[in-house]
Protein backbone atom coordinates (compact mmCIF):
# COMPACT_ATOMS: atom_id res chain seq x y z
CA UNK A 1 0.00 0.00 0.00
CA UNK A 2 1.39 3.25 -0.74
CA UNK A 3 1.74 6.32 0.26
CA UNK A 4 -1.04 8.08 -1.16
CA UNK A 5 -3.63 5.19 -0.08
CA UNK A 6 -2.81 5.22 3.72
CA UNK A 7 -3.61 9.40 3.32
CA UNK A 8 -6.92 8.27 1.69
CA UNK A 9 -8.09 5.87 4.14
CA UNK A 10 -6.82 8.29 7.19
CA UNK A 11 -8.75 11.16 6.08
CA UNK A 12 -11.72 9.11 5.28
CA UNK A 13 -11.51 7.54 9.24
CA UNK A 14 -11.00 11.56 10.39
CA UNK A 15 -14.15 12.45 7.88
CA UNK A 16 -16.26 9.53 9.65
CA UNK A 17 -14.58 10.96 13.06
CA UNK A 18 -16.02 14.41 12.62
CA UNK A 19 -19.23 13.55 10.86
CA UNK A 20 -20.15 11.11 14.13
CA UNK A 21 -19.25 14.16 16.82
CA UNK A 22 -21.04 16.85 14.87
CA UNK A 23 -23.92 14.18 14.78
CA UNK A 24 -23.69 13.81 18.27
CA UNK A 25 -24.10 17.55 19.08
CA UNK A 26 -26.84 17.48 16.83
CA UNK A 27 -28.72 15.04 18.56
CA UNK A 28 -27.82 16.39 21.97
CA UNK A 29 -29.48 19.61 20.94
CA UNK A 30 -32.83 18.06 19.80
CA UNK A 31 -33.30 16.13 23.29
CA UNK A 32 -32.13 19.34 25.36
CA UNK A 33 -34.39 21.45 23.24
CA UNK A 34 -37.26 18.54 23.53
CA UNK A 35 -37.10 18.27 27.41
CA UNK A 36 -37.33 22.18 27.46
CA UNK A 37 -40.18 22.02 24.69
CA UNK A 38 -38.44 25.08 23.23
CA UNK A 39 -37.87 22.79 19.85
CA UNK A 40 -39.60 24.34 16.62
CA UNK A 41 -40.26 22.60 13.54
CA UNK A 42 -37.99 23.94 11.35
CA UNK A 43 -35.39 23.03 13.67
CA UNK A 44 -36.48 19.85 14.31
CA UNK A 45 -36.31 19.55 10.95
CA UNK A 46 -33.11 21.21 10.06
CA UNK A 47 -31.82 18.69 12.53
CA UNK A 48 -33.41 15.64 10.72
CA UNK A 49 -31.83 16.93 7.34
CA UNK A 50 -28.48 17.39 8.33
CA UNK A 51 -28.87 14.32 10.31
CA UNK A 52 -29.22 12.19 7.55
CA UNK A 53 -26.68 13.90 5.03
CA UNK A 54 -24.12 13.35 7.83
CA UNK A 55 -24.71 9.81 7.79
CA UNK A 56 -25.04 9.39 4.02
CA UNK A 57 -22.03 11.44 3.07
CA UNK A 58 -20.30 11.91 6.58
CA UNK A 59 -20.77 15.79 5.16
CA UNK A 60 -23.39 17.81 5.37
CA UNK A 61 -22.59 20.09 2.23
CA UNK A 62 -21.23 19.52 -0.53
CA UNK A 63 -20.09 23.34 -2.60
CA UNK A 64 -16.28 23.54 -0.95
CA UNK A 65 -17.28 27.38 -0.59
CA UNK A 66 -19.20 26.99 2.24
CA UNK A 67 -16.96 25.55 4.47
CA UNK A 68 -13.76 23.73 4.88
CA UNK A 69 -13.12 20.05 3.45
CA UNK A 70 -12.56 18.87 6.83
CA UNK A 71 -15.35 19.85 8.39
CA UNK A 72 -18.90 17.63 8.88
CA UNK A 73 -20.89 21.06 8.96
CA UNK A 74 -20.98 24.11 6.68
CA UNK A 75 -19.67 27.80 8.44
CA UNK A 76 -23.89 28.66 8.71
CA UNK A 77 -24.80 25.08 9.80
CA UNK A 78 -22.06 25.71 12.39
CA UNK A 79 -23.84 29.06 13.09
CA UNK A 80 -27.49 27.73 13.55
CA UNK A 81 -26.10 25.29 16.15
CA UNK A 82 -24.21 27.35 18.00
CA UNK A 83 -27.69 29.20 18.24
CA UNK A 84 -29.65 26.19 19.26
CA UNK A 85 -26.69 25.56 22.27
CA UNK A 86 -27.28 29.66 22.86
CA UNK A 87 -30.66 29.10 23.74
CA UNK A 88 -30.50 26.05 25.57
CA UNK A 89 -28.39 27.66 27.99
CA UNK A 90 -30.67 30.99 28.41
CA UNK A 91 -33.33 28.14 29.12
CA UNK A 92 -31.51 26.83 31.50
CA UNK A 93 -30.24 29.38 33.23
CA UNK A 94 -33.45 31.01 33.12
CA UNK A 95 -35.08 28.11 34.94
CA UNK A 96 -32.33 27.91 37.53
CA UNK A 97 -33.19 31.56 38.58
CA UNK A 98 -35.40 32.05 41.49
CA UNK A 99 -38.15 33.48 41.02
CA UNK A 100 -40.25 32.59 44.13
CA UNK A 101 -39.14 35.90 46.38
CA UNK A 102 -40.73 39.12 45.43
CA UNK A 103 -37.16 40.33 45.40
CA UNK A 104 -35.33 39.97 42.07
CA UNK A 105 -33.99 36.73 41.15
CA UNK A 106 -30.68 35.92 41.74
CA UNK A 107 -28.60 33.23 39.84
CA UNK A 108 -27.92 30.17 41.83
CA UNK A 109 -24.76 29.75 39.60
CA UNK A 110 -21.71 31.64 40.26
CA UNK A 111 -18.58 32.17 38.28
CA UNK A 112 -15.05 30.91 38.71
CA UNK A 113 -13.62 34.11 38.63
CA UNK A 114 -15.55 35.99 41.18
CA UNK A 115 -14.05 35.61 44.81
CA UNK A 116 -15.49 32.92 46.96
CA UNK A 117 -15.33 35.03 50.37
CA UNK A 118 -14.40 38.48 50.77
CA UNK A 119 -12.14 38.24 54.09
CA UNK A 120 -10.19 35.57 52.64
CA UNK A 121 -8.92 38.62 50.16
CA UNK A 122 -5.19 39.57 51.40
CA UNK A 123 -3.27 42.26 49.19
CA UNK A 124 -0.25 41.33 48.16
CA UNK A 125 1.29 45.11 47.96
CA UNK A 126 3.17 46.19 50.78
CA UNK A 127 2.83 49.28 51.50
CA UNK A 128 5.66 51.62 50.97
CA UNK A 129 4.48 54.42 53.60
CA UNK A 130 4.58 52.28 56.97
CA UNK A 131 8.10 51.57 56.05
CA UNK A 132 9.31 54.88 55.09
CA UNK A 133 7.43 56.70 57.95
CA UNK A 134 7.95 54.30 60.64
CA UNK A 135 11.81 54.19 60.43
CA UNK A 136 12.71 57.62 59.38
CA UNK A 137 11.23 59.43 61.98
CA UNK A 138 13.22 58.10 64.76
CA UNK A 139 16.86 58.16 62.66
CA UNK A 140 17.79 62.12 61.57
CA UNK A 141 18.47 62.31 57.90
CA UNK A 142 21.91 61.69 56.68
CA UNK A 143 23.75 65.15 54.84
CA UNK A 144 24.01 64.04 50.94
CA UNK A 145 28.02 64.11 50.87
CA UNK A 146 30.11 67.09 49.95
CA UNK A 147 30.61 67.01 45.97
CA UNK A 148 34.36 66.87 45.18
CA UNK A 149 36.11 68.39 42.43
CA UNK A 150 35.99 66.94 39.16
CA UNK A 151 39.65 65.47 37.53
CA UNK A 152 40.57 63.66 34.42
CA UNK A 153 42.64 60.04 34.73
CA UNK A 154 44.16 59.09 31.77
CA UNK A 155 44.32 55.46 31.26
CA UNK A 156 47.41 53.26 29.23
CA UNK A 157 46.57 51.09 26.57
CA UNK A 158 45.08 50.58 23.08
CA UNK A 159 47.06 49.43 20.03
CA UNK A 160 50.81 48.98 20.40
Amino acid sequence: MDESEKQKRKDQKARIRRARGAQRKLKKARTELEALGEITDWEDEFIASVDERLEKYNSAFADPSLGGFAQALSNRQQQVLAQMRRKIKDKKKSAIMDDSDDEPAKPKWRSSFKQKHKSSFKSRVRNIEDEMFGEQEAEQPTPPPKPKKPFLKIIDGGKN
